[in-house]
Protein backbone atom coordinates (compact mmCIF):
# COMPACT_ATOMS: atom_id res chain seq x y z
CA UNK A 1 0.00 0.00 0.00
CA UNK A 2 1.25 2.94 -0.70
CA UNK A 3 2.46 5.64 1.99
CA UNK A 4 -0.09 8.88 2.20
CA UNK A 5 1.84 11.94 2.52
CA UNK A 6 0.35 15.57 3.19
CA UNK A 7 2.39 18.43 2.61
CA UNK A 8 1.99 22.10 4.29
CA UNK A 9 2.99 25.32 2.83
CA UNK A 10 2.67 28.72 3.04
CA UNK A 11 4.33 30.16 0.29
CA UNK A 12 5.92 29.71 -3.59
CA UNK A 13 6.53 25.68 -2.72
CA UNK A 14 9.28 25.37 -4.18
CA UNK A 15 10.10 22.74 -1.56
CA UNK A 16 6.56 21.22 -2.26
CA UNK A 17 8.07 20.89 -6.13
CA UNK A 18 10.59 18.54 -5.07
CA UNK A 19 8.54 16.24 -3.87
CA UNK A 20 6.29 16.39 -6.99
CA UNK A 21 9.32 16.16 -8.77
CA UNK A 22 10.74 13.34 -6.79
CA UNK A 23 7.59 11.35 -7.14
CA UNK A 24 7.84 12.27 -11.01
CA UNK A 25 10.82 10.22 -11.46
CA UNK A 26 9.83 7.44 -8.87
CA UNK A 27 12.49 8.48 -6.46
CA UNK A 28 9.56 9.51 -3.74
CA UNK A 29 8.16 6.56 -1.81
CA UNK A 30 4.59 7.71 -1.41
CA UNK A 31 1.94 9.72 -2.50
CA UNK A 32 1.29 13.10 -2.20
CA UNK A 33 -2.53 13.12 -0.74
CA UNK A 34 -3.28 16.71 0.06
CA UNK A 35 -1.57 20.36 0.40
CA UNK A 36 -2.82 22.38 2.98
CA UNK A 37 -1.93 25.76 2.74
CA UNK A 38 -2.31 28.80 5.61
CA UNK A 39 -2.64 31.67 2.43
CA UNK A 40 -4.82 31.52 -0.08
CA UNK A 41 -1.74 33.30 -2.02
CA UNK A 42 0.68 30.94 -2.10
CA UNK A 43 1.88 29.97 -5.05
CA UNK A 44 1.73 26.11 -3.74
CA UNK A 45 -1.50 26.15 -4.52
CA UNK A 46 -0.92 26.34 -8.24
CA UNK A 47 1.63 23.99 -8.23
CA UNK A 48 -0.31 21.11 -6.48
CA UNK A 49 -3.19 21.69 -8.70
CA UNK A 50 -1.41 21.79 -11.83
CA UNK A 51 -0.02 18.32 -11.03
CA UNK A 52 -3.68 17.19 -10.13
CA UNK A 53 -2.87 17.08 -6.32
CA UNK A 54 -6.39 18.09 -3.95
CA UNK A 55 -5.68 21.12 -1.78
CA UNK A 56 -6.95 23.35 1.21
CA UNK A 57 -6.23 26.38 2.58
CA UNK A 58 -6.38 27.01 6.35
CA UNK A 59 -5.64 30.44 7.42
CA UNK A 60 -5.24 31.43 10.77
CA UNK A 61 -7.00 35.34 9.76
CA UNK A 62 -9.91 33.11 9.46
CA UNK A 63 -10.01 32.88 13.73
CA UNK A 64 -8.69 35.92 14.22
CA UNK A 65 -9.86 38.69 12.28
CA UNK A 66 -12.69 39.95 14.35
CA UNK A 67 -10.81 39.92 17.75
CA UNK A 68 -8.91 43.25 18.21
CA UNK A 69 -4.92 42.66 18.84
CA UNK A 70 -5.28 43.09 22.71
CA UNK A 71 -8.26 40.20 22.93
CA UNK A 72 -5.14 37.73 24.08
CA UNK A 73 -8.01 35.46 25.91
CA UNK A 74 -10.04 35.58 22.46
CA UNK A 75 -6.77 34.97 20.39
CA UNK A 76 -5.64 32.22 22.16
CA UNK A 77 -9.55 30.09 21.89
CA UNK A 78 -8.64 31.00 18.55
CA UNK A 79 -5.51 29.81 17.86
CA UNK A 80 -6.40 26.76 19.63
CA UNK A 81 -9.34 26.23 17.69
CA UNK A 82 -7.45 26.82 14.40
CA UNK A 83 -5.03 23.66 15.20
CA UNK A 84 -7.99 22.17 16.22
CA UNK A 85 -9.70 22.33 13.01
CA UNK A 86 -6.23 22.17 11.21
CA UNK A 87 -5.74 18.43 12.70
CA UNK A 88 -9.23 17.77 11.81
CA UNK A 89 -8.68 18.29 8.40
CA UNK A 90 -5.55 16.32 7.68
CA UNK A 91 -6.99 13.44 9.75
CA UNK A 92 -9.16 12.77 7.11
CA UNK A 93 -6.72 11.93 4.10
CA UNK A 94 -4.86 9.55 6.66
CA UNK A 95 -1.61 10.54 6.03
CA UNK A 96 1.43 8.20 6.77
CA UNK A 97 3.42 10.99 6.99
CA UNK A 98 2.93 15.27 7.18
CA UNK A 99 5.72 17.14 6.18
CA UNK A 100 5.96 21.07 6.53
CA UNK A 101 7.48 22.35 3.50
CA UNK A 102 7.55 26.08 3.98
CA UNK A 103 4.64 25.89 6.43
CA UNK A 104 5.22 29.03 8.32
CA UNK A 105 3.28 29.00 11.49
CA UNK A 106 3.96 26.79 14.72
CA UNK A 107 2.15 23.71 15.57
CA UNK A 108 1.48 23.88 18.75
CA UNK A 109 0.21 21.55 21.77
CA UNK A 110 -3.38 21.20 20.75
CA UNK A 111 -2.24 20.23 17.20
CA UNK A 112 0.25 17.70 18.20
CA UNK A 113 -2.09 15.70 20.40
CA UNK A 114 -4.96 15.86 17.48
CA UNK A 115 -2.51 14.54 15.09
CA UNK A 116 -1.51 11.42 17.15
CA UNK A 117 1.28 8.69 16.01
CA UNK A 118 1.49 10.08 12.40
CA UNK A 119 5.22 11.51 12.36
CA UNK A 120 5.52 15.44 11.57
CA UNK A 121 8.72 16.60 9.48
CA UNK A 122 9.96 20.01 8.96
CA UNK A 123 12.63 21.38 6.86
CA UNK A 124 14.13 24.50 8.42
CA UNK A 125 16.97 26.55 6.98
CA UNK A 126 19.27 26.26 9.72
CA UNK A 127 21.97 23.73 11.37
CA UNK A 128 20.56 21.96 14.79
CA UNK A 129 20.39 24.46 17.71
CA UNK A 130 21.34 27.55 15.56
CA UNK A 131 18.49 30.33 14.67
CA UNK A 132 15.74 28.30 16.29
CA UNK A 133 12.28 29.62 15.74
CA UNK A 134 12.95 32.20 13.48
CA UNK A 135 11.83 32.66 9.81
CA UNK A 136 15.16 34.27 9.26
CA UNK A 137 17.62 32.07 9.84
CA UNK A 138 18.89 32.81 6.05
CA UNK A 139 19.76 35.85 6.76
CA UNK A 140 20.60 36.15 10.27
CA UNK A 141 23.76 33.02 9.31
CA UNK A 142 24.62 35.15 6.69
CA UNK A 143 24.98 38.15 8.55
CA UNK A 144 26.92 36.44 11.36
CA UNK A 145 29.99 35.71 8.60
CA UNK A 146 30.28 39.16 7.31
CA UNK A 147 30.15 40.41 10.71
CA UNK A 148 32.63 37.81 12.77
CA UNK A 149 34.52 38.10 9.36
CA UNK A 150 35.60 34.63 9.53
CA UNK A 151 33.63 31.46 8.12
CA UNK A 152 30.94 30.28 8.94
CA UNK A 153 29.14 26.40 8.87
CA UNK A 154 25.43 27.11 8.42
CA UNK A 155 23.09 25.07 6.11
CA UNK A 156 19.27 23.51 6.97
CA UNK A 157 17.77 20.32 8.51
CA UNK A 158 14.84 18.33 8.45
CA UNK A 159 13.68 17.18 12.17
CA UNK A 160 10.50 15.58 13.50
CA UNK A 161 8.26 18.10 14.99
CA UNK A 162 7.70 18.58 18.47
CA UNK A 163 6.30 20.73 21.13
CA UNK A 164 10.02 22.66 21.16
CA UNK A 165 10.14 24.78 18.17
CA UNK A 166 12.85 23.73 15.96
CA UNK A 167 14.33 21.39 18.59
CA UNK A 168 13.04 17.69 17.12
CA UNK A 169 15.62 15.03 16.51
CA UNK A 170 17.09 15.92 12.71
CA UNK A 171 16.21 13.61 10.06
CA UNK A 172 19.03 15.04 7.37
CA UNK A 173 21.22 17.64 8.02
CA UNK A 174 23.20 19.26 4.73
CA UNK A 175 26.02 21.82 5.98
CA UNK A 176 27.43 24.47 3.88
CA UNK A 177 30.07 27.11 4.79
CA UNK A 178 29.78 30.75 4.50
CA UNK A 179 32.70 32.95 3.55
CA UNK A 180 32.99 36.57 4.37
CA UNK A 181 33.01 38.53 1.75
CA UNK A 182 32.51 35.77 -0.92
CA UNK A 183 28.87 36.27 -1.86
CA UNK A 184 25.83 37.90 -1.53
CA UNK A 185 22.82 36.99 0.77
CA UNK A 186 21.05 36.24 -2.45
CA UNK A 187 23.98 33.73 -3.54
CA UNK A 188 23.65 31.72 -0.30
CA UNK A 189 19.77 31.91 -0.44
CA UNK A 190 20.28 30.41 -4.10
CA UNK A 191 22.81 27.34 -2.31
CA UNK A 192 20.63 26.83 0.58
CA UNK A 193 17.55 26.18 -1.18
CA UNK A 194 18.96 23.80 -3.69
CA UNK A 195 20.24 21.58 -0.21
CA UNK A 196 16.98 22.00 0.82
CA UNK A 197 15.29 20.52 -2.10
CA UNK A 198 17.64 17.35 -1.86
CA UNK A 199 17.39 17.29 1.92
CA UNK A 200 13.41 17.07 2.14
CA UNK A 201 13.01 14.70 -0.61
CA UNK A 202 15.97 12.27 1.28
CA UNK A 203 13.77 12.74 4.71
CA UNK A 204 10.68 11.46 3.45
CA UNK A 205 12.96 8.22 1.74
CA UNK A 206 14.40 7.67 5.10
CA UNK A 207 11.31 7.47 6.99
CA UNK A 208 9.11 6.16 4.62
CA UNK A 209 12.02 3.47 3.38
CA UNK A 210 12.23 2.70 -0.41
CA UNK A 211 10.44 3.38 -3.48
CA UNK A 212 8.15 0.22 -3.83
Amino acid sequence: MTPRIVVLISGSGSNLQALIDARSRNELPGEIVKVVSSSKKAYGLERAAQNGIPTHVHSLYTYTKALGKEDRTGRTEARRKFEIDLASVINKDKPDLIVCAGWLLILGPDFLKEIDQVPIINLHPALPGAFDGTTHAIEMAWQKCQDEQKPLTAGCMVHYVIQEVDQGKPVVIKKLEILPGQETLEQYEQRLHAQEHVAIVEAVQQILGPQS
